[in-house]
């Protein structure tokens, strides 16, 4: 084993660097990426330098591949969390300020509403009856919050 990294040229680096993109590419989410980086690194730097010690190689290559794996999470960590449309997922807060009946009758504040093909929970001050029309006013988890509405 150790004649193989002794023998550790350029193209090794080239050869580990493809095999890492193609983890990259079946799913690793941008993990993958700083060692790919730092394998093209080491292989220029191997290309430039052909009689760099194979534990210099290595030793290189551990070092760029952690450097480069923080530069792309500094770089790309707000990729996936701004977007233009915050409540996509938070289906609770894109009925805020929706109106419906109330298909359940409430007792102790509490009941359940029918909205489309969900059946919510709700919570309102006041016990209401089954029919009344309600508005939603907020959310806390996955109970709506509601009030009588005014028309």
């Amino acid at each position: 084993m150790i004649e193989f990294f002794e023998a550790m040229q350029f193209w090794h680096w080239i050869i580990l660097a493809i095999v890492l993109i193609a983890g990259e590419a079946l799913g690793a989410s941008g993990f993958l990426l700083g060692a790919v980086m730092a394998a093209l690194e080491v292989a220029l730097i191997t290309y430039i330098w052909p009689d760099l010690s194979w534990q210099k190689q290595i030793s290189l290559f551990a070092v760029l591949a952690l450097l480069c794996s923080v530069w792309f999470w500094y770089r790309f960590k707000s990729f996936n969390q701004t977007t233009d449309q915050p409540e996509l997922n938070d289906r609770a807060a894109q009925l805020i300020g929706r109106e419906f009946a109330l298909t359940h009758e409430m007792t102790g504040g509490q009941g359940k509403m029918q909205v489309g093909d969900t059946l919510w929970r709700v919570e309102s001050e006041n016990n209401l009856s089954a029919g009344t029309q309600v508005k939603v006013v907020g959310s806390r988890d996955m109970v709506l919050l509601i009030v009588k509405s005014a028309s």
